[in-house]
């Protein structure tokens, strides 16, 4: 029997390409947290992380601190049987920031694929090679959007992030990549909570009105507000997508209760980890709840997780799944609209 012996971390800088921006931060470089797990058959394998503290609160100091203590504690000299059974029996009860059991949920999954001598795409039951994604286009001018649209041509959906602009110029950054990029094209709107419920109503009724359709308004006003969700989404038949507001089950199943909701973006840093975003996917099912996954600004392998868990679980549908895109180094290759795993 596996037992796990010995942890540790490390921290490696990543820098983007170009800056990402939106409502809630403006980063140039990822700090990509490494989780190691060491077992005393000498197999080594880790996780990773990243601090989202405008998302989720979570500083690289909180998650330091819960892979030294808790997790550790959690870990050491406990016998492997399986990432989801390790982590609902050892992990799921422990006090730590979500971002810090992803890492080491990361990990054990991880661990298990070495121990059953299969791929993690094989324990996530994925089979396809290729999986459809958005790419974001960050916060800026409305005289950058075409230079912006120019850097994204293997896209056919984009993100756009939207502040406090005026309503004039939030409706006309809308109206130029229908002008630039043609009718076909996807576009999402995500203004990271800045904006007031009736805000978000005046903004969808404008763009409404206007005939310029948008596939979702993701998240626009604060996480907490689920109530004003639903207002918004009984006022306007654009479809209406919770993400900060959706971190756990609960999460979920008030969203659905309150039918606040058309989808949601799910992501592993958020839930915890693989096992528990997977629950939370099988229960959006058996609620009807449509659902995306997504990402943060993350390394490559936690974004291969978030990839393999989209193609195993929603492979007919465009994801968010552009962050490696940003990165100066990465594995992933983005073609008319699909990243290969």
């Amino acid at each position: 029997m596996t037992k796990i012996v010995e942890t540790s971390y490390r921290v490696r800088r990543e820098p983007l390409q170009t800056s990402f921006s939106t409502s809630l931060r403006s980063i140039n470089e990822l700090s990509v947290l490494e989780f190691h797990i060491k077992t005393d058959d000498g197999v080594e394998v880790f996780g990773e992380a990243v601090e989202t503290p405008a998302i989720t609160g979570d500083t690289t100091a909180l998650i330091q601190s819960d892979f030294d203590l808790e997790l550790r504690k959690a870990l050491i000299d406990k016998e492997f049987e399986g990432a989801a059974n390790f982590y609902r029996t050892h992990i799921a009860q422990v006090q730590a920031t979500n971002s810090a059991k992803s890492a080491v949920d990361l990990a054990l999954y991880e661990l298990q694929a070495v121990v059953s001598g299969k791929s993690l795409k094989e324990i996530l039951g994925c089979f396809v090679t290729q999986v459809k994604s958005d790419v974001t286009i960050p916060l800026s001018g409305i005289s950058d959007i075409p230079t912006l649209l120019a850097a994204r041509t293997e896209f056919s959906t984009f993100k756009i992030k939207l502040g406090s602009e005026d309503m004039k110029t939030r409706v006309n950054k809308i109206q130029l990549i229908r002008d630039i990029a043609g009718a076909e094209v996807g576009i999402r709107v995500d203004p990271n909570q800045a904006w007031s419920v009736d805000e978000s109503i005046a903004f969808l009724e404008e763009i409404e009105r206007l005939g310029l359709e948008i596939e979702y308004l993701e998240q626009p006003i604060a996480a907490t507000n689920k109530i004003g969700l639903a207002q918004i989404r009984q006022k306007c038949s654009t479809k209406i997508m919770a993400d900060e507001a959706l971190h756990t089950i609960a999460d979920l199943e008030v969203l659905h209760e309150l039918n606040s909701v058309d989808l949601i973006n799910i992501k592993l840093l958020k839930s915890g980890g693989i096992t528990p975003a997977l629950e939370i996917i099988a229960r959006a099912k058996e609620l009807k709840v449509d659902f995306s996954i997504g990402t943060m600004m993350e390394g490559d392998k936690s974004v291969l997780a978030a990839i393999l868990i989209a193609g195993a679980h929603r492979a007919d549908y465009c994801h968010d799944l552009d962050a490696p895109w940003w990165a100066s180094n990465t594995r992933f290759r983005y073609a008319k609209s699909m990243v290969t795993i």
